[in-house]
Formats: structure tokens, sequence, C-alpha cells
């Protein structure tokens, strides 16, 4: 059973990061916690934060840490500090975050393609001063 303790444990994600999109977009996520319970991602359309275009949440929810964005839902498997990975309840991959160091976090998503061929793909997200 996780707690909030066990939420804290992604407070190395608040702020404001940019990461390049595997097409090569730069793009400008900001990290949130505006409940003890609750953390919030908002995708920002540019550098200036001021329009979001997307966001998901991470929640405590009956003992279990709840990432949603859009129709999608993943549970977290592993929650330690400066790591947490999800597996997928309603969507077509896993994914993870793990600190790198202050200013620099890797986001690793693994799926698996039309030929059942394990995938995976690996970005940093760099914060934004």
């Amino acid at each position: 059973m996780l707690t909030v303790e066990d939420l804290n444990k992604l407070s190395f994600l608040i702020g404001r990061w940019s990461g390049n999109a595997p097409d090569g977009r730069t793009f400008y996520e900001e990290y949130s916690r505006p409940e003890p319970t609750l953390m919030r991602s908002q995708r920002y359309k540019d550098a200036s934060f001021s329009e979001a275009v997307n966001g998901s949440t991470v929640a405590l929810k009956d003992g279990k840490l709840i990432s949603t964005w859009g129709e999608f839902t993943w549970v977290a498997t592993s929650v330690e500090d400066g790591r947490v990975s999800f597996s997928p309840m309603n969507a077509p991959s896993s994914f993870s975050w793990r600190r790198v160091d202050t200013d620099t976090v890797e986001v690793t998503q693994n799926w698996t393609d039309e030929k059942g061929a394990a995938q995976s793909y690996a970005l940093e997200l760099k914060r934004v001063q």
C-alpha cells in the first residue's frame, strides 16, 4: 500500500522542463503539486509556459499511485527516491521517470509493436531555469 510519502519521492519532478520529442520537436512541461495526494503535469505550446496544450496527473488513490493522461491510465509498480515506474492499466505502454541529477530527468517508454517485438524510447528532460 502506497502513501503520501511515496508520492513525495516524485518531488524531483516539480518545476519546469524542456525536452525533445521523438519527432525532434522541443516540448515544455511543468510539474506541480496542487494537493498532497496529487501531482499535475502540464505541457505547454512554447517556452513562455503561457498556453497549456494538455496535461496529466499522478494521484494517490486507494493505496496506489495512478497516472492518468486523457483516456489512458497506469499504476506505479516501483517507487523509490528519484525513480518511479508505471505499468499500463488502460494504456499502450509502460513508462518511468528517473532523476539523473538536479537538472536532468530521463523518461523511458516501453511497448510492444504490432509484430510482438519489445520497443523502448528514452528522452531527457532538462530543467528550465
